[in-house]
């Protein structure tokens, strides 16, 4: 048995306790793993698609060029 600040613990519950609380850390370090991993794809989207605006903003502000029409 252990000793808690709420009273005694038997040590197959806590032992129960201990295992469950291991198998919910390692799904929260899996889940922190997948959740950067998309993070990091995100960013890579997001700076792939500030280019393209760039470059579309770019193109919008080039001054257009008339060509004359032929003297007839």
């Amino acid at each position: 048995m252990l000793l808690n600040s709420t009273g005694v613990i038997p040590r197959s519950q806590y032992a129960e306790e201990s295992a469950l609380l291991r198998c919910k850390i390692e799904e929260l370090n899996k889940n922190t793993v997948l959740l950067i991993a998309q993070a990091e794809k995100l960013l890579q989207e997001s700076e792939q698609l500030s280019a393209r605006i760039k470059s579309l903003e770019k193109a919008s502000t080039k001054p257009l060029y008339c060509i004359p029409a032929e003297s007839q």
